[in-house]
């Protein structure tokens, strides 16, 4: 593996790391600032008024608010940071972007209120119990027909993330772009060959010379 590979690798864990720590923090966030829905119990099971199902969208609402700017601040950080590679930093990002949302949801609901099923069996009549801090209404499983239900939420973070990479990568002029580093191959190549004729030039002006006279007219005799 190259040097600049494993320093993209480097950066991508790197980048995703950043967002999984993002994610968890406003997971955080989000369980501070939601106010859960509440149940209240009746005989057979419990019911929830208007006013509380209207907590439970402004839960997602919450999700959102804090998912896009986080998303926007740490995609133009992200990508100031290693502009340098355009593709590769995309691709973190999208990646981040799942984490971080996965993350966010997960520790919203482990922080929250825990599923009311069984609080409610215990609960007396008239009380009110709190609905675990989730997204969306629906089960996660089946995956696919909670994805379908919750997509737009969950789509906060890249959405974030990605028109924050946007606009760095749109605000910096050409000027402002890296320079890649010089290919010194090529460099070293040409000075090599430069070294060896210079040598050969320098071997044909100190040849040696041995001469000597065979005693009779015209027998003065040199070789190299």
């Amino acid at each position: 593996m190259s040097g600049r590979e494993a320093s993209r690798r480097r950066d991508m864990v790197v980048v995703v790391g950043v967002l999984l720590v993002l994610g968890i923090l406003a997971g955080v966030v989000w369980w501070l600032v939601v106010t859960p829905a509440e149940f209240t119990k009746l005989p057979h099971g419990g019911q929830m008024g208007e006013d509380q199902l209207g907590r439970q969208f402004g839960a997602d609402a919450w999700y959102v608010v804090i998912a896009v700017p986080t998303g926007l601040v740490a995609g133009g950080l992200l990508t100031w940071w290693r502009s340098a590679h355009v593709l590769g930093t995309v691709a973190a990002l999208l990646l981040g972007a799942v984490v971080a949302a996965a993350a966010m949801s997960l520790t919203g609901h482990l922080l929250g209120p825990q599923d009311p099923t069984a609080a409610l069996g215990a609960a007396k009549l008239g009380s009110r119990v709190p609905e675990s801090l989730d997204v969306g209404l629906r089960p996660v499983w089946p995956l696919w027909a909670y994805l379908e239900d919750t997509i737009s939420v969950y789509l906060s973070w890249p959405v974030g993330l990605l028109v924050g990479a946007l606009l760095v990568l749109v605000g910096r002029g050409p000027e402002d772009q890296p320079t890649p580093a010089p290919d010194t191959r090529v460099r070293d190549a040409d000075h090599a060959a430069v070294d060896d004729r210079d040598a050969e030039h320098r071997g044909a002006g100190h040849r040696l010379w041995w001469c000597w006279d065979a005693g009779y007219p015209g027998g003065h005799h040199c070789v190299s």
